[in-house]
């Protein structure tokens, strides 16, 4: 009996060392859904969604279809409504973005996207059956009559800069690029309103210098994430100096922080400094002032002549 019992085991153990499951090729989306709860009229919203296939052994393609009564004229697949799932590609982004109308109502939206997969086109084995796979999004909109205008920081970057330098009797700052990079978390276009930078020795005890951004800052539009820069002009000379810096969205506090700021000799680096836009008030009036004076003395003596000559 021992013998027929080994028998059974051994096939038992053999049957199963050789079976392997068929793998089900899965098919999903990443999020699942678009939302957004602070749109307005006119704003511009997009979402991109990621197309995941666990074996990509075969090119699909995705037909996308929306349903979303009511607001379908507002939704928009950047890459078209057949999207080609190509042949060994996990990962497929599509883009789904939301336009809302100038005369939208002020209430919530709702709908979905249905997506459903398929061999392209001539493509499959005569006979052989295809399992057309899909997922669908959910929509979840509100349009509101408020304006929220908000930011985060995403991340902040500073480059060494030259030192100024002065030309006859004019002072040419050195320019601090202060890189930033905001996500407008808001529903209108945003920057920071004030960027501040308080500028100590290396030790971080002796204030040197205050000073603001000069130029307008690029604003970042509606739910998009943008690099932008804040330049600030800058008198002191070559040195290592610690800066703490403060951004502000209004009277709010976004970040602030410490950084370790680099002065190279005047020349070292290539990038260019301030050039008229960075002269003290006192220096352009000196170069304006001249200017002013000799157009309305030009001025005059053309009226004179054309006055003798009438």
């Amino acid at each position: 009996m021992r013998i027929p019992f080994l028998v059974i085991l051994f096939t038992v153990f053999v049957g199963a060392a050789l079976y392997v499951p068929k793998a089900e090729a899965g098919f999903g989306i990443t999020p699942p859904y678009v939302r957004n709860t602070s749109l307005t009229r006119n704003s511009v919203y997009e979402q991109t969604i990621l197309m995941v296939r666990s074996t990509p052994d075969a090119p699909l393609v995705a037909n996308i279809g929306v349903d979303a009564p009511g607001i379908e004229d507002w939704i928009e697949i950047i890459e078209g409504t057949d999207i080609m799932l190509p042949q060994g590609e996990q990962k497929v982004p599509m883009t789904v973005r939301v336009t809302v109308p100038a005369n939208a109502e002020f209430e919530r939206y709702t709908g979905r996207i249905r997506i459903k997969t398929a061999p392209p086109e001539g493509v499959g084995a005569a006979g052989s059956v295809n399992i057309s796979l899909g997922a669908q999004i959910d929509i979840d909109l509100t349009v509101i009559d408020r304006e929220i205008l908000d930011f985060r920081v995403r991340k902040i970057d500073i480059a060494d800069l030259n030192e100024g330098k002065k030309v006859a009797w004019l002072y040419f700052p050195g320019k601090i690029q202060f890189g930033l990079r905001l996500e407008n978390t808001g529903n209108v276009p945003v920057a920071p309103s004030k960027v501040e930078f308080s500028i100590y020795d290396k030790t971080g005890s002796v204030l040197l210098e205050t000073i603001t951004h000069s130029n307008r800052i690029k604003k970042v539009d509606p739910f998009l994430t943008e690099d932008v820069v804040a330049e600030l002009p800058t008198r002191l000379p070559a040195g290592n100096y610690l800066a703490r810096f403060v951004i502000l969205n209004g009277d709010e506090v976004k970040q602030e922080g410490e950084l370790s700021l680099n002065i190279m000799k005047y020349g070292t680096m290539q990038t260019a400094g301030y050039g008229f836009g960075g002269l003290s008030f006192v220096h352009k009036v000196s170069v304006m002032l001249p200017i002013f004076v000799v157009i309305i003395i030009v001025g005059l003596i053309f009226y004179r002549r054309h006055e003798r000559k009438a």
